[in-house]
């Protein structure tokens, strides 16, 4: 039954399928496309706030109309109708409060936490009934209904993902408990529809043999190994090999413990492709080897430490820096290396259950955390104690985040990479990263372009670097452009940009865009750091003192020397070197010089009426 807003009853929301809210036993209108959307995503972030940016972002991606701001409070209003007092307004966000009885998200999560915390008890039987609870729960593909988003894909995506793997812990447990015959269909159908996850086709071909369809259980491995054949050019593993000749030879494969046939963990190598023309950095890549490798710790001296941190302004090659330096040491690492992104592509941070999930896998341990912080720790650092990973915890964004993450005790080493200075993390080697040197831009330049195109550089990237500063990511996206652009020298490219008032939008190519990395950073920043950061695009230069620091921060509600702290913090501004020098004065503060031009950019559309 359809009703209208008005009707009465406790409200319960539905995103495991198409996404629906329910008044008692009355499913609720919901409106236009792009309000549902909205409400998909506060639910799917249930409890936490999401900033207005975030939100516009899920709505309309790079699409944005100038009237982002005002529809989305239109669609929020209209929202607050239907889940009555579930939305709530933050200065910055909206959140939509809701408790497991309230959200079948929130349920499954409970239900499914507290099954694996009885499986690990011991208690089968329990964890069989609370696992399959939370299974059936599963109506249909997650947001099904809204899967023409991008968001909702790939929320969808990670929600169906959580589902299977609850569902290969209950039906392992059925299985073994004898009781096959009631999941045949439901495991085929999984296991066509997802032929890569292995455990699902395991789980199929012994729940065949155990109901005495021997020949089908066969010929189940036989369509998968031809599969993956086709698709990989590779062999089963080494587990499902074993499990078609026990099969095979007439073995009672279903009254076996199948935790005994998951398939074997391979040593994780989570590190990305190392750059083939990585260049400079020969200081820090030294240092880096040394502290990870051992050969500059020693007992009693203050500045050893098992951390790690590599921060610096955005696009100097932080991550760049930390997987070239991991694939040096890698052989170093006896359980491999594990590599987390902290963040979401559009910029946002991941949260921790998310994070430490991610990690568990990664170090072989394929659990859901405990719902409960302290437990969910407990449990990582226990497991990770006692063996010897290179971990890279990278894009963070708080100090907290970190110092949950990082391991109690033990072999293990950690590299983490932050936009940020992390300046209140203890205990923690700290390495700040710059501009590449005009000799290092040239390196760059010449390996990319060759040395004809590169022969002369230095008057150009003198250019460049007055106006745009030598960030790995301006001399990358640079060099990118002139492959294509091959009626153009450097000295003419540069000359070329110099006469435009910003090139945020020009250096872009492919999906790398000097301007939406900026556009991340800047969402990233706290609404105090975002004010500051957009009143310094008044500034005439990217280099000023302390007077123009006063003029340009003035009328903000925090003191001056607050505001700088948080500037500095965020690497928006450094103090600068002594003989720095402007016009007139000594030069006391700088900011990177394309983060002033986006500061100046905001502060122009701003005034104009832009968002």
């Amino acid at each position: 039954m359809v009703g209208s807003i008005g009707a009465a009853g406790r409200l319960r929301f539905t995103i495991l399928g198409p996404l629906q809210v329910w008044s008692g036993d009355v499913r609720l209108e919901l409106g236009p496309y792009k309000q549902r959307l909205l409400l998909a995503a506060l639910l799917c972030r249930a409890n936490t706030v999401l900033s207005v940016d975030q939100l516009i972002d899920v709505l309309w991606a790079d699409d944005q109309p100038r009237t982002a701001r005002k529809n989305l409070q239109v669609y929020v209003s209209a929202l607050r109708k239907i889940a009555r007092d579930h939305i709530g307004h933050l200065p910055y966000g909206y959140t939509l409060v809701a408790t497991a009885e309230e959200s079948d998200l929130l349920r499954f999560d409970q239900l499914a936490a507290a099954g694996r915390q009885a499986q690990r008890e011991g208690s089968t039987v329990a964890a069989s009934a609370l696992l399959g609870e939370a299974v059936r729960l599963w109506r249909d593909q997650p947001l099904v209904d809204l899967l023409g988003s991008p968001f909702a894909a790939r929320e969808s995506e990670r929600l169906t993902d959580r589902f299977l793997a609850v569902y290969e812990d209950w039906a392992e447990l059925e299985v073994e408990s004898g009781r096959a015959l009631g999941l045949l269909d439901q495991l085929g159908e999984l296991a066509d529809r997802h032929p890569f996850r292995e455990r699902l086709t395991a789980l199929h071909m012994t729940a065949l043999d155990q109901v005495g369809g021997r020949r089908q259980a066969l010929a189940c491995f036989e369509a998968h190994r031809q599969f993956i054949a086709r698709e990989l050019g590779l062999d089963p593993s080494p587990v499902l090999r074993r499990l078609y000749r026990e099969i095979l030879a007439g073995q009672e494969s279903g009254r076996a413990k199948l935790r005994d046939r998951r398939p074997v963990r391979c040593k994780p190598a989570q590190l990305p492709r190392d750059i083939p023309d990585f260049v400079g950095r020969s200081a820090q890549v030294e240092e880096l080897t040394g502290i990870l490798s051992g050969d500059s710790r020693c007992p009693g001296d203050p500045r050893c430490t098992d951390v790690t941190a590599i921060s610096g302004p955005t696009g100097v090659g932080k991550t760049a820096l930390a997987v070239h330096v991991g694939h040096l040491v890698a052989d170093g690492f006896a359980d491999g290396q594990i590599f987390v992104s902290l963040g979401h592509p559009d910029g946002t941070p991941r949260g921790w259950p998310e994070v430490l999930a991610e990690l568990l896998r990664g170090a072989g341990l394929d659990v859901t955390p405990p719902r409960e912080e302290r437990a969910a720790l407990a449990l990582w650092r226990s497991w990770v104690a006692e063996r010897q990973f290179l971990l890279v915890l990278d894009g963070a964004m708080g100090e907290a985040e970190i110092r949950r993450l990082l391991p109690g005790r033990g072999p293990s080493r950690t590299l983490v990479t932050s936009a940020r200075r992390l300046s209140g993390l203890e205990c923690v080697r700290r390495l700040e990263l710059g501009e590449f040197t005009p000799d290092e831009a040239s390196a760059l330049l010449t390996r990319v372009l060759g040395e004809p195109r590169a022969a002369g550089a230095a008057e150009a990237l003198h250019r460049i670097q007055q106006l745009y500063g030598l960030s790995p990511l301006v001399v990358r996206t640079l060099a990118a452009k002139l492959t294509m652009l091959v009626h153009l020298s450097l000295r003419e490219y540069a000359e070329q940009l110099g006469r435009q008032p910003v090139a945020l939008d020009e250096l872009s190519v492919g999906e790398v865009s000097v301007h939406e990395r900026y556009r991340r950073f800047h969402q990233g920043l706290t609404p105090l750091q975002k004010a500051a950061f957009g009143a310094l695009g008044a500034l005439p230069r990217a280099a000023f003192d302390q007077a123009g620091l006063l003029a340009a921060l003035d009328g903000l509600a925090e003191s001056v020397e607050r505001v700088a702290e948080e500037l500095m913090e965020a690497n928006v501004v450094a103090v600068a070197e002594d003989d720095e020098v402007m016009a007139n004065a000594v030069v006391h503060y700088r900011m990177p010089r394309l983060a002033h031009r986006y500061a100046a950019a905001l502060r122009r559309s701003a005034a104009q009426g832009g968002s």
